[in-house]
């Protein structure tokens, strides 16, 4: 008699993996460590209002500049209700106005001033006008045309009340960015020489002055001017002495004691300009008030900050300036948090790092106050152009990577400290060159960081954690300089081009157009990437099961992918392309044509992948005018045994 042995036939174990949520990139660890929502490499994507992930919107060229020269610096402006660009572009500064009403897309330029630094500036706005530090110069722009702000600068009256032969009282500070000061005097009617405080005049300058005849009448004399029918000098000055001689003396005073005439003189301080026109960092600061202009960052003076009188860039008092800690180490920029004028020095090992200023009224006096107090130090930082406040968050870039000084609670106590908002992404960032020379911008919830052509871009629409924001990796963006207008982002090239992202590109219903999703008429290749996952079982083989697995897309008018699946053994194998196209009587195209209109597309990965210790799925595409979307990613699987040990 025979025996036969019959097989036990068990079910192999099954296991269903669901990843969605998805959510930024994680460069942080391995790429089989980090959590299923992130990814370990994702290539120009952002999140959409829900936070997946979605292609970026590309962005186009919409003028190029005459002069060719790089474009330094780029900031949006409203004259009589219509929008126009200023630009500081090589040597110039620019105006971009567009030609007709609605298009934006053809510019007339106009040259407003040339002989500029040819480097990267920064401006700001403050009383209704633009004003833009070149590093060395203060340029203002009131709307019509642009000038050195030397050329226009305050006239302080330094001292009021004075004899004939000097004397008087002090009054307002020397003008570090112009040269001419007034003194007040009281006249005797017979009176001809009156000494200026200083007890010197520029040589070959120009003198004014302004009193009150006997008829009650202004009068107004130059040096130069002609006493009428003679070829006398009106008003002659001793630029040694600082005496002003007129040939008729001035009235006295109606009123006893009263300084009825005005002196205005040069003297010129070598090198006192350049303290302001060298700064190249700036905020606005005050008592309850953005009242004073802040500038730093000349780097002959590099721990030194410069504030303008009440309301007036045009009046930089020389008296009002602080240093902040040592020379050795320059003031960054600034940021603002908590009613504060946060102070960021250079990285060092020495003094703090952020520095805090305060704002206050002197209780006698009524002068505007900035004591300043140390803050934190260790992490210091490196790009002036990175600072920004992303929503109530200050940020700026460090060699470590991007923090945020921030007071914590403790035991009722407050405490400073510094927070890293960038550990996912700092081992990638770190890795860049020239990181000093990073540009930042805020746009639309998004913190833009941009260097080398790479912009690392954080999001504060999504909830932030202990590890910072979600992060997103863009190429492709030739960024030298940012602007924002509202919704609208800028940039300007190396090679004299302004551009813009093509978020306007949109239809009546405000869903971006197809030829939004190109940087410039090229395609924007695109990828995503899931964990490199061993399916909750490391040390088990799996095979991927042929029906189960899927991707759910978010479509598009037009949509193309390319899928790849990965194991710890290859590098990757293409399965399929998916076309997610949608339809849309907006955009029709017969060649493509699909009667699909859902928002959102299943689809299966008809794929059978055996004995694999780890899993990865890979979505590709490079296509023109096409978006790209993820919602969900499932993956079925049986478990097959248990990994040997390999021999060698």
């Amino acid at each position: 008699m025979k025996q036969i042995a019959i097989p036990a036939f068990s079910k192999p174990q099954e296991g269903y993996k669901v990843y969605q949520r998805f959510r930024g990139v994680d460069y942080s660890t391995d790429e089989t460590q980090i959590a299923d929502s992130r990814s370990p490499y994702m290539l120009n994507m952002i999140s959409d209002n829900g936070g997946y992930p979605e292609l970026r919107l590309g962005w186009r060229t919409i003028h190029k500049f005459a002069s060719g020269g790089k474009v330094h610096s780029i900031h949006p402006f409203v004259q009589d209700g219509v929008r126009h660009m200023i630009a500081h572009v090589g040597t110039q500064i620019v105006r971009l106005v567009p030609r007709e009403k609605g298009t934006e897309e053809s510019y007339a330029e106009t040259v407003l001033l040339s002989g500029l630094a040819d480097k990267r500036s920064n401006g700001f706005y403050f009383g209704g006008d633009l004003w833009i530090l070149t590093g060395a110069e203060l340029v203002h722009y009131n709307g019509v045309i642009a000038r050195r702000a030397s050329e226009e600068a305050y006239v302080p009256t330094t001292s009021v009340g004075c004899q004939p032969t000097g004397g008087g009282k002090s009054n307002e500070k020397v003008n570090l960015i112009g040269s001419f000061r007034k003194n007040t005097f009281v006249t005797d009617g017979s009176a001809k020489k009156f000494t200026v405080d200083t007890k010197k005049i520029d040589e070959g300058s120009e003198v004014t002055a302004e009193y009150i005849d006997k008829d009650g009448k202004k009068v107004t004399i130059k040096s130069g001017d002609k006493v009428s029918g003679t070829t006398r000098d009106a008003l002659t000055f001793d630029p040694k002495t600082g005496v002003v001689t007129f040939d008729t003396a001035p009235p006295a005073p109606a009123a006893a004691g009263v300084a009825t005439l005005t002196i205005k003189f040069s003297v010129k301080t070598e090198g006192s300009a350049d303290k302001i026109n060298g700064c190249t960092i700036f905020t606005t600061f005050g008592v309850g008030t953005g009242s004073r202009v802040f500038l730093s960052g000349n780097p002959k003076q590099p721990n030194t900050e410069y504030y303008c009188g009440l309301n007036d860039p045009t009046y930089w008092p020389d008296a009002q300036f602080i240093r902040v800690g040592t020379d050795n180490f320059p003031i960054v920029n600034y940021l603002k948090y908590q009613g504060e004028l946060l102070v960021i020095k250079q990285d060092n090992r020495q003094e703090n790092t952020v520095w805090h200023h305060a704002a206050e009224l002197d209780p006698q006096t009524g002068t505007a106050l900035f004591p300043l107090k140390e803050g934190v130090s260790g992490i210091g930082g490196i790009a002036p152009l990175s600072c920004q406040v992303l929503r109530d968050d200050p940020l700026f870039l460090s060699l470590q990577g991007v923090f945020a000084p921030v007071l914590t609670y403790s035991m009722n106590t407050i405490e400073r400290n510094l927070q890293c908002r960038s550990t996912r992404i700092n081992v990638r960032l770190g890795k860049e060159p020239n990181l000093k020379d990073a540009i930042s911008a805020v746009w639309k919830g998004y913190y833009i960081l941009c260097v080398n052509g790479h912009c690392y871009v954080a999001d504060a629409n999504q909830s932030r954690d202990k590890d910072g924001y979600e992060w997103y990796y863009w190429e492709g963006i030739p960024a030298y300089s940012f602007g924002v207008d509202a919704t609208d982002l800028y940039f300007g090239t190396e090679d004299g081009r302004l551009c813009r992202m093509n978020n306007d590109l949109v239809d009546e219903h405000e869903n971006p157009l197809m030829r939004a999703y190109s940087d410039d008429g090229q395609p924007i290749p695109w990828e995503w990437r899931s964990k490199l996952d061993h399916l909750d079982r490391p040390t088990w083989r799996k095979t991927l099961n042929k029906r189960g697995c899927g991707v759910q897309l978010k479509r598009f008018t037009r949509g193309d992918m390319e899928i790849y699946l990965r194991t710890e053994k290859d590098f990757g194998e293409k399965i399929d392309t998916v076309q997610t196209d949608r339809f849309t009587f907006s955009d029709v195209n017969f060649n493509r044509f699909t009667f699909g209109t859902t928002k959102n597309l299943m689809f299966i990965l008809k794929k059978k992948l055996k004995k694999f210790l780890f899993v990865q799925v890979i979505l590709r595409g490079t296509a023109l005018n096409s978006g790209a979307g993820l919602y969900m990613l499932a993956l079925y699987y049986s478990v097959d045994e248990a990994a040997k040990k390999k021999r060698k």
